[in-house]
């Protein structure tokens, strides 16, 4: 019985080592190809990892673009605005320069009216006055003068500088040429 026990056991001896062995070839190759998964996974991952950070250079490339814009655009913006404030004082000096222009203008129109109507009024006493001035009588509007001479009627319209014949003036001496004057009597009845 002991050599049996002795063969079963030698058998048994070499059946653990054939399984350990086995087995451990087994480990070993998993190991290997855990290993080999790994440094792949690794190499996968520091691919991986260099490409992040290429893309978050170029992030970063275009985050300092895009601040850059950003302060120009601010910049631009600031002068815009100074710009549009010069732009409304300027139209705010035009205005009152328009408005003290046409206030002058104004004044300059009234003050020719008055010295119009002054000239007009002293017309016949000027020095080259073609009509004698005895015989002027002024009526203002919309003719200066009649002058009632002993051979003729005539009225005149003073005009200074580079002033025209109103409408109305130019139909009374249109008429006057086409000789559609008249003289006419009223009597009024008194009691």
């Amino acid at each position: 019985m002991t050599e049996t026990l002795l063969v079963v056991f030698c058998g048994a001896l070499v059946l653990s080592v054939f399984f350990w062995y086995y087995s451990h070839r087994n480990v070993k190759r998993e190991l290997q190809e855990y290993k080999e998964l790994f440094e792949s996974a690794d190499t996968s991952q520091k691919e991986a990892q260099t490409k992040v950070e290429g893309y978050l250079k170029i992030i970063g490339g275009k985050d300092i673009l895009i601040d850059r814009a950003a302060k120009i655009i601010e910049v631009a913006i600031s002068q815009e605005e100074l710009r549009t404030e010069e732009i409304v004082g300027l139209k705010s000096r035009v205005e009152f320069q328009e408005e003290q222009y046409a206030k002058l203008l104004g004044q300059k129109k009234s003050s020719e009216v008055r010295v119009g109507n002054i000239t007009e009024q002293i017309a016949p006493f000027l020095e080259d006055y073609p009509l004698e001035p005895r015989t002027a009588r002024f009526i203002g509007d919309p003719i200066d003068f009649v002058h009632f001479d002993e051979d003729k009627v005539t009225f005149v319209e003073v005009k200074s500088g580079k002033s025209q014949l109103s409408k109305k003036q130019r139909a009374i001496r249109d008429l006057i040429k086409e000789g559609k004057v008249e003289f006419i009597i009223y009597r009024v009845e008194g009691k």
